[in-house]
């Protein structure tokens, strides 16, 4: 195993276990560094098929505490804005979509680590907008979480509450955003190791869900997550200059 496999293995087993400790997380701590080694397309529709499967383990052990009207609400805007998102960035030089993706994953990690009240979160205007910023990242970055989540958050949702209801929104979007960017067999050669990652992070979280507490796994992801979007952030730069 050289260090890149290692790294891949590491990472998404680290995004894994978030994601089933708390809801959210995979995207933002596996995109910075599969869209750098696998390229900004590549990378995207990887992260959001492995995604899809994570949402539906979660899903399935939370269904029955889905707030399902809400789910609804963040839905609808977000998959109106994928196709227009995906029309954009298919114009944009990759370099910059590498520079966007980064700068789009540290403004969510700010996002949520500034978790105060936020009076445009308020209300019917508030589902729409998370809904719709979560639709965009999601194109650019496979990183749909923050928005939403701080939609949940501004509503004091216990924990088991948001990510049911988060996996409920994030499953139809990540599937609509995973088909519209045109997936291709390609998408899924040489990735023994993410999926190896991905199973060991989902298991092993999976058992330990009732031991670990969400306030550890927290600083863990944005940390990660911070550093994958400097990366980004710097290889785009350099590949522009």
């Amino acid at each position: 195993m050289d260090w890149l496999s290692f790294a891949v293995l590491l990472v998404v087993g680290v995004g894994a276990a978030c994601q089933v400790l708390s809801g959210v997380g995979f995207a933002l701590v596996c995109s910075p560094l599969l869209v750098l080694t696998l390229g900004h397309d590549q990378g995207v529709r990887t992260v959001l098929a492995m995604s899809i499967v994570l949402n539906a383990v979660v899903l399935i052990r939370s269904f029955r505490e889905v707030r399902a009207g809400d789910a609804l609400r963040l839905f609808i805007p977000a998959a109106v804005l994928v196709v227009p998102t995906v029309l954009l960035a298919g114009a944009v030089r990759t370099p910059v979509l590498s520079l966007l993706a980064g700068a789009v994953i540290l403004l969510a990690t700010g996002l949520v680590v500034a978790g105060r009240q936020l009076q445009w979160l308020e209300g019917t205007r508030g589902a729409i907008t998370a809904g719709a910023v979560s639709g965009i990242f999601n194109v650019v970055a496979a990183a749909s979480g923050p928005p939403v989540a701080l939609f949940a958050a501004q509503r004091r949702w216990s924990p088991v509450v948001t990510s049911a209801t988060l996996q409920a929104f994030a499953l139809p979007l990540n599937m609509i955003t995973f088909l519209t960017l045109r997936p291709s067999p390609t998408d899924f050669s040489g990735l023994g190791w993410a999926v190896a990652g991905l199973i060991a992070g989902t298991v092993i979280a999976a058992a330990m869900a009732r031991k670990v507490p969400v306030g550890v796994v927290r600083p863990v992801t944005l940390s990660i997550a911070g550093v994958g979007g400097v990366t980004l952030v710097v290889s785009g730069l350099t590949a522009l200059i």
